[in-house]
């Protein structure tokens, strides 16, 4: 439910005195542990391509994954 999502989870779980940091820091944490199962998943798939989003050539070699006809 909505209530689970990151972000939402910890609001709601919040107390009233709580510092804006505090809760932003849990937040935070429960968004890394999220992301670090992600990789850990999809780095087993072996149907994932991993693309390096600081390349300068991201575009063209994302074109040429999605549309190998339009590679010339």
């Amino acid at each position: 439910t909505a209530a689970q999502a990151l972000g939402y989870k910890q609001i709601l779980e919040s107390s009233a005195g709580e510092p804006a940091k505090d809760l932003a820091d849990r937040i935070v944490a429960a968004t890394n542990r999220f992301a670090r199962r992600q990789e850990s998943w999809f780095t087993s798939d072996p149907r994932v391509e991993w693309f390096d989003a600081s390349a300068p050539d991201l575009a063209r070699r994302l074109i040429e994954f999605f549309r190998p006809s339009a590679a010339g």
